[in-house]
């Protein structure tokens, strides 16, 4: 039996030890809280989201490898982790566990399914010496804003287009800039424009993005694909060169 499976029957057991053995499985949808250990385990087999909720001043001094990052005091938290897709597990951490927790609830209610809350939070998880990243580089600058009309300018005369909907706080967005790279090198002659959700929310209404990344292929003009989450060179060039 692997560890994934291992750690989930301990906290099926966990939950049936409290009485009404039934409560568990009636309410499949609530947050599970996990040990720093458990954590680890659960990554190894499915790596899903880490989301980071602390301030960006927090992150600043350290975080968790392959984290996205919403500061839960952000007005705008609700809507931006609404764009995380709904259909992998959301590992949730915050300094000491209290914002985290609040949060994990709150996606829980969005409609994610499988949520953990990591107990004690970045301050326990760095005291109980596992692996940290030192600073981060959310860089906002390299972004521009876009109306409907300029988009559509650059569609009518660039002809081939890759729209990438996408924002800094999110690994899988991050994971696919190399891939982008990658094929605007091996095809000079397209336009490859990055949008960021959290300044162009109208435009990404407008192509209905609700989830990032999201990318959207122009071909003579006329979307010829649209998918979301990460996807590797081949596929994308699969699609947009067929």
């Amino acid at each position: 039996m692997n560890r994934f499976f291992i750690v989930l029957i301990s906290f099926f057991l966990l939950y049936c030890s409290n009485g009404d053995d039934s409560s568990f499985l009636e309410v499949p949808n609530k947050v599970l809280d996990l040990e720093s250990h458990q954590l680890v385990e659960l990554i190894k087999e499915n790596p899903g989201v880490i989301l980071d909720v602390r301030t960006p001043n927090e992150v600043s001094g350290g975080h968790l490898e392959n984290a996205s990052f919403i500061d839960y005091y952000d007005e705008d938290f609700l809507e931006k982790a609404s764009w995380i897709k709904k259909d992998q597990p959301i590992y949730i951490y915050c300094h000491g566990g209290g914002r985290s927790a609040k949060a994990a609830n709150q996606l829980i209610s969005l409609g994610f399914k499988e949520v953990y809350n990591l107990i004690g939070g970045y301050s326990k998880w760095k005291a109980d010496e596992f692996p940290i990243v030192e600073g981060v580089n959310n860089n906002l600058s390299v972004y521009k804003t876009y109306s409907e009309n300029s988009l559509k300018n650059i569609i009518n005369q660039s002809e081939d287009v890759v729209l990438v909907f996408k924002t800094p706080w999110c690994l899988p967005c991050k994971r696919l800039d190399p891939v982008l790279d990658s094929f605007k090198l091996l095809n000079p002659s397209w336009d490859v424009v990055i949008i960021n959700m959290d300044n162009n929310k109208d435009v990404a209404n407008l192509y209905e993005v609700n989830s990032v990344p999201t990318v959207l292929v122009f071909k003579n003009k006329n979307l010829i694909f649209k998918e979301t989450g990460y996807l590797n060179h081949e596929y994308l060039m699969e699609k947009a060169l067929k």
